[in-house]
């Protein structure tokens, strides 16, 4: 139920809300006027009188800076928050909301109506979480580098020790946010900003306290001699208070931090300077964004647009993957939550984590280097990182030749099963075990088209009890509408399943994925029903069999060294894979998102047994069912509308073209 302005002011809440950064701003007043040294108004007069015409115009660069970078600041805002307004509508409203709110007080409530007000496209609902978010992260950007200052460029003592605290505080906020992405309250739900997100957002906070503090440096009179890397360490903490105390325009907590910070100083001079300050900081912008909210501008200005070129940029969801695909492995996304995102002509697989837009293997279809930008673009728009996973070798040489960090991590096991033998000296170790697996009366069948489930559910529970869990996000994990779009192979011994596979199949690969062995099973038992699953590839005529990736670093052998050894028992060829992403610092910190995502996966995307039509390219139905089932369609108006039947043809194209090159 909506609450009338009167009726929020009679509510206790309201009367509270009011009446703190009143009594704030009112009690700090009261501290500074019983000071016996204060100036009086014909004395501030004077000193504000002698300053110098460039030191207010510098001040006003200074302050436009800081507007600027806070303008910023509002777009990574509507950004994590998904509002799809414009990145410059975004920036006005924040500048302006900022400028408002600042000065008038309550900026929770005053900031959500200026933003509102600038972009009716915004719901109220939104512009309040922007408000909100916008004031908590700032004041944990602030934070940050006020300890940072304190601990570098402060006084001894308290000094340093309250920075430490500031640092640790933030850092652990940190820390939590990448391993808790999310937190839930009931009903409700908190999503961190992503790492990117926060830097940005401490970056320009950077830069707005240090542009706001040059302003306030700059205009302070002569008989002041306050270094500029003091008054700035000053400035962020008399800031923090300001903000905190939601009076209206800081008034009292800023004045009265600065002279306790700076008790040597001369006080007439330094009140002299917040008094400018005021009027270049906080009067005319206010002025400004008054005029502002007066003329909002319609909502269809602010919403952004994502089309990117003639063919534009499409979302299709994961029940669309072709069969026609380079990558077998690619079908993860069925489980993962991934989807198929298409720029232009090339599809890439596509998975959203909190913290990166990463690419799964190589593209589905198209060129490589088309999509290193458009990828680019679209992790900026989520406030995430660009990156790609175990990409071949051609592949990553091209990423490489663009720019872009690049490294090796796993080494994929690939066979021709035309071409496998069980004969000759290397395969010495897998026959015994195969004989092995033999005698213990294994025997390996193709699953039926109904699974035994109940089965087959408990051996994985108790596999996952012997190897502390399953891995996820680019391992397959047990649920039946996922199996059933997969190859699976089970080993019986009598009437007991005692262990199963599963691959990833496409037209002319198949890719291994689950593998759950029973503790107690025969020895031999793994290798028996890898054995049939060739044997059953070659009789298909496919030309790959991948028996997946192991990683490749130091550390691989020692943390998991009968992996590597089981899969070289069948002389697979060792393909390199490797990882992408603009720059190295970005490269790490995907890694360490990637190694999150395996070993902290997120919950299972459940799978419908619909894919085996929606497989078939040629299938016209299949191509309806996949566009209807798609949303968040960005196609621009004309491409949409004249070129969907040459889309698809020329997709099927350039998925034969990718094939061959």
């Amino acid at each position: 139920m909506a609450i009338s302005r009167s009726q929020s002011v009679r509510h206790p809440l309201g009367i509270m809300r009011v009446a703190i950064p009143l009594s704030m701003a009112g009690l700090c007043i009261w501290a500074l006027l019983t000071r016996s040294d204060l100036p009086n108004w014909t004395e501030l007069g004077t000193l504000l009188a002698d300053l110098e015409a460039w030191r207010w115009l510098a001040a006003a660069l200074a302050t436009a800076i800081s507007f600027w970078a806070l303008g910023r600041y509002d777009a990574v805002a509507h950004r994590h928050l998904r509002t799809g307004m414009k990145d410059s509508a975004a920036r006005r409203a924040g500048m302006a909301s900022i400028a408002f709110s600042q000065t008038v007080g309550f900026g929770l409530v005053t900031g959500a109506y200026a933003r509102w007000r600038l972009m009716p496209g915004l719901s109220a609902l939104q512009a309040g979480q922007i408000t909100a978010l916008v004031g908590l992260t700032f004041m944990t950007a602030l934070g940050f580098l006020s300890g940072c200052a304190l601990l570098l460029l402060g006084p001894s003592g308290w000094y340093s020790f309250t920075g430490l605290v500031l640092i640790a505080a933030t850092l652990g906020a940190v820390a939590t946010s990448f391993l808790k992405p999310e937190l839930r309250f009931g009903p409700f739900k908190l999503r961190w900003p992503s790492f990117a997100a926060m830097a940005a957002l401490t970056f320009w906070t950077f830069v707005d306290v240090a542009a706001a503090g040059t302003a306030l440096w700059l205009l302070l009179p002569e008989t002041t001699s306050v270094p500029l890397l003091q008054l700035l360490v000053v400035f962020a903490v008399a800031l923090g208070a300001a903000i905190l105390s939601s009076a209206p325009g800081g008034t009292g907590p800023l004045e009265l931090t600065i002279l306790a910070m700076l008790p040597s100083q001369d006080s007439a001079g330094l009140l002299a300077g917040i008094l400018a300050f005021r009027l270049v900081y906080y009067a005319i912008p206010a002025v400004i964004a008054g005029a502002l909210l007066l003329m909002p501008r319609k909502a269809d200005q602010h919403r952004s647009s994502e089309e990117g070129g003639l063919l534009g940029q499409q979302r299709r969801p994961a029940s669309g993957l072709p069969s026609k695909r380079p990558n077998a492995e690619a079908g993860i996304i069925l489980q993962n939550g991934g989807h198929i995102q298409l720029f232009g002509l090339n599809q890439l697989a596509l998975l959203d984590s909190p913290q990166i837009a990463v690419s799964l293997f190589d593209p589905i279809s198209g060129h490589i280097e088309e999509t290193f930008e458009p990828l680019r673009n679209y992790a900026r728009q989520q406030n995430k990182l660009p990156c790609y996973y175990k990409l071949s070798t051609r592949k990553a040489l091209k990423a490489r030749k663009s720019g872009w960090a690049v490294m090796r991590i796993a080494s994929e096991a690939v066979l021709r099963p035309d071409a496998f033998t069980e004969a000759g000296p290397r395969q010495r170790q897998l026959r015994r075990k195969l004989r092995q697996a033999e005698k213990a009366g294994i025997e390996v069948r193709p699953a039926s088209a109904t699974l035994p489930l109940a089965q087959m559910a408990a051996l994985d529970s108790r596999w996952q009890d012997r190897h502390g869990g399953a891995h996820g996000t680019t391992m397959g994990r047990f649920e039946p509408g996922y199996l059933s779009q997969q190859e699976v192979f089970l080993a019986w011994k009598g009437e007991r399943i005692v262990g199963f596979i599963s691959l990833h199949r496409a037209d002319e690969e198949w890719c291994l994925d689950l593998v759950r062995i029973l503790p107690d099973a025969p020895d031999g038992t793994g290798h028996a029903l890898i054995r049939f699953a060739i044997a059953t590839a070659a009789k298909a005529g496919l030309a790959r069999l991948s028996l997946a990736a192991v990683p490749e670093h130091r550390w691989a052998g020692r943390m998991d060294p009968g992996l590597r050894r089981f899969k070289s028992c069948f002389s697979p060829h060792w393909e390199p894979r490797y990882i992408a992403a603009p720059s190295w610092c970005e490269l790490g910190l995907s890694l360490l998102e990637l190694i999150r995502l395996v070993h902290r996966p997120g919950a299972m995307t459940p799978v419908e047994n619909t894919l085996s039509s929606d497989m078939d390219p040629d299938n016209k139905d299949a191509e309806e069912a996949s566009a209807e089932a798609s949303q968040n369609l960005t196609y621009s108006s004309f491409a949409d509308t004249y070129l969907r039947r040459f889309h698809n043809k020329v997709e099927d194209y350039a998925i034969a073209r990718s094939r061959r090159s």
